[in-house]
């Protein structure tokens, strides 16, 4: 996956701080930045500020630990306290942490860690902020964090163009003095794991279209239910199921969501993934969503609201349609049903160039040039 040190790169102390341990896109790729830069030799420790069902991948790739007093400080913060107080027991926190480890470099992997910023600057540690989060999202979290000014002491890096060209506009910096390093999947995770036996069954004949993501309003789950809707009307005499995969909020469902299953969080998506004939992203905002990358290695065609970078991950293998137009949507998605042979040749095509652009051997190297830099 990555290359050997070498003789002339000096190996580092790396404090990774992980907003979360949740399945989702960011805290993946933070057990795929500390695997990379353990297999360069470098010294990685990981914290996460929250529990969830990514520690143990966590605690595979480096030795792990959640913050200090995480449940307390939760119900510290549902109390109808002044902001200033919450937010100076954070900063007290991420200040222990950083002194008990004292790193060469702390690797914040998500705006929403950015209160770990101020106290890297004042202890004179290295900071690295890796952005996930759209301008408007990572503007709320290092407004919260009272970070703006410690950005000057940082290198940013974002995870896709449209992330790099939304961080340079919220701190008035040049575009190239933001740093690009395209997330990936672990691809041959990815391809071990889809080759396990799935938890669903599929009739013959069954057309399946899915989606992965919480179910909340910026991943348009409404959106997939009123297009799903629609293409059962297009297409009544078709066989199809719509599928959901991924952490369920009740409050946050649909109406009429009968039309879709929601079948809960899963450790394993992968083989689901992979009984996929179509697999969509119906979000409102997503930077540069994994789940559309691990479709495409597992050869899945795409059909997505064109937001973020999506256009860069899928380029010509996949469907781009105009954010919120759900007939649109469901016009593509009718369109792929109706032509099998369509749909095979975007799989492979898409697979194709999910290796070729973005490799996990290609992100290593990206990383550890990154952290070698000065």
């Amino acid at each position: 996956m990555s290359r050997a040190p070498s003789s002339r790169s000096a190996s580092l102390k790396i404090l990774l701080i992980s907003h979360e341990a949740s399945r989702t896109g960011a805290p993946r790729v933070a057990a795929l930045v500390a695997r990379c830069l353990a297999a360069q030799g470098h010294r990685v420790r990981i914290v996460s500020r929250t529990r969830g069902p990514l520690i143990e991948d966590f605690t595979a790739e480096a030795p792990t630990r959640v913050e200090f007093l995480t449940r307390v400080r939760r119900r510290f913060r549902a109390l109808r306290i002044p902001h200033w107080i919450p937010w100076v027991v954070d900063s007290a926190v991420a200040f222990g942490t950083i002194l008990t480890s004292w790193p060469d470099v702390v690797y914040v992997n998500s705006t929403a860690a950015a209160i770990y910023l101020r106290p890297a600057r004042i202890l004179r540690r290295r900071v690295i902020l890796h952005s996930h989060e759209s301008g408007e999202v990572a503007c709320r979290f290092l407004t919260e964090a009272d970070a703006w000014s410690s950005l000057q002491s940082a290198t940013l890096v974002a995870c896709s163009p449209s992330v790099q060209r939304e961080i340079a506009e919220i701190t008035d910096l040049p575009i190239d003095s933001v740093e690009l390093i395209p997330s990936v999947p672990d691809d041959a995770r990815v391809l071990k794991l889809a080759d396990r036996p799935s938890d669903i069954d599929v009739s013959d004949g069954q057309v399946i279209v899915g989606c992965c993501g919480s179910v909340e309003h910026r991943k348009g789950a409404d959106l997939f239910v009123a297009a799903a809707n629609e293409v059962r009307r297009l297409l009544p005499e078709t066989d199809i199921r719509f599928l959901w995969v991924g952490e369920v909020n009740n409050a946050q469902l649909p109406a009429n969501a009968g039309s879709v299953e929601f079948i809960g969080p899963q450790s394993n998506p992968y083989p689901i993934v992979k009984a996929f004939d179509i697999a969509a992203l119906p979000s409102r905002d997503d930077p540069f969503p994994l789940v559309v990358l691990e479709a495409m290695i597992l050869g899945r065609p795409v059909v997505a609201f064109d937001v973020g970078a999506v256009a860069n991950q899928i380029g010509s293998t996949g469907i781009l349609v105009e954010p919120g137009d759900v007939a649109g949507f469901a016009q593509a998605i009718s369109g792929l049903i109706r032509d099998p042979s369509r749909r095979r040749i975007l799989g492979s095509e898409a697979r194709q160039r999910a290796f070729e652009q973005y490799s996990t051997s290609a992100f290593a190297i990206r990383t550890e040039e990154l952290i070698q830099r000065r």
